[in-house]
């Protein structure tokens, strides 16, 4: 199902694209950006609370989010509006979250009604890394008497690009823990008191084992377990095995996820 906002922006939940037609511009979203805008378009304007799409747009498809990653995907989404000259679509509800603004149109289109020549959407740029929470996309200037095509950079803001910046710039300030066997580095993304150290290690090597993940000299590890934001009755931890430069610099990184429920 296709839907057509403000009489004028077709906006295909299938492959992320809105399509101006009195251009014929498109932007393509990322696909957390898509399935956010698909939830505002298809709730009839009732409040949608910040827990309620945390949960349904990254939770529910094993992604890992925060509340300053749902502004940055609201405000790109207003951005990427704007360009096709639909402005205030989206609500803020100060405390509360967001809806859909009622007074801009959004009719669903039937596939019978949807053209077959429509023009093909630019290919978004590959991730650096498999990661699931993203950074902010990152829009061209508008051009001069021409609306841009805007490439919806893939939005990579997660604990191993965190880690990363951390570990080339002031490692130092986080917990760093040197494996006595291998020399591999393991660097927790939340700092944690020594008390905890021997525990956190174990649950390193657990996922080490797990993944049969090889560790020495030349690599780091990035680890970091926290609670759901949406559901407090569960945990995420997430271990990036990266592999070291000539210089000690982060060439590239392979993440692995665990997810855990706990019984209240």
């Amino acid at each position: 199902m296709k839907y057509l906002i403000d009489n004028k922006i077709e906006f295909n939940p299938d492959d992320g694209t809105l399509s101006y037609s009195p251009s014929g511009d498109i932007i393509k979203l990322t696909l957390p950006a898509s399935r956010l805008l698909e939830e505002f378009l298809v709730s009839d304007g009732r409040e949608l609370t910040r827990d309620y799409l945390l949960e349904t747009v990254w939770d529910r498809h094993g992604l890992q989010a925060s509340g300053n990653n749902l502004n940055q995907y609201v405000s790109i989404l207003r951005r990427n509006l704007a360009m096709l000259d639909c402005n205030e679509l989206i609500v803020t509800l100060p405390k509360i979250g967001f809806r859909l603004n009622t007074a801009i149109s959004v009719t669903p289109v039937a596939e019978s009604a949807q053209s077959d020549t429509a023009p093909a959407p630019l290919t978004p740029l590959s991730p650096p890394l498999p990661i699931d929470s993203e950074a902010p996309v990152v829009t061209p200037p508008p051009k001069k008497n021409n609306l841009p095509v805007i490439f919806g950079a893939l939005v990579v803001l997660c604990g191993a690009a965190f880690g990363i910046g951390k570990y080339q710039d002031d490692h130092d300030a986080k917990t760093v823990i040197t494996h006595r066997e291998s020399g591999c580095e393991v660097i927790f993304l939340s700092d944690i008191p020594d008390r905890r150290k021997n525990d956190a290690m174990l649950e390193v090597g657990n996922m080490v084992k797990k993944y049969s993940l090889q560790c020495n000299k030349d690599h780091v590890i990035l680890y970091n377990k926290e609670l759901s934001v949406s559901n407090r009755n569960s945990t995420r931890m997430m271990l990036s095995l990266c592999t070291l430069g000539k210089n000690r610099e982060i060439i590239s990184c392979d993440n692995f996820y665990h997810y855990k429920w706990i019984k209240p």
